[in-house]
């Protein structure tokens, strides 16, 4: 019961603080560099990126 309950706080904060702990995330530039890298690999990402960046 213990657990649950820490569970749920838990999930409560970072859903609560979300965008706190991206923006500290990827503030950090190692961590930026490697996610926007991961996230160009997608095929998806990488084509809507570029048509809006250069059309």
């Amino acid at each position: 019961m213990r657990r649950l309950i820490m569970l749920s706080a838990g999930s409560f904060a970072v859903y609560r603080y979300r965008y706190r702990i991206v923006n500290f995330i990827l503030g950090q530039p190692q961590l930026r560099r490697y996610f926007i890298n991961l996230s160009m690999r997608i095929p998806f990402i990488r084509d809507r990126f570029v048509n809006r960046a250069f059309h």
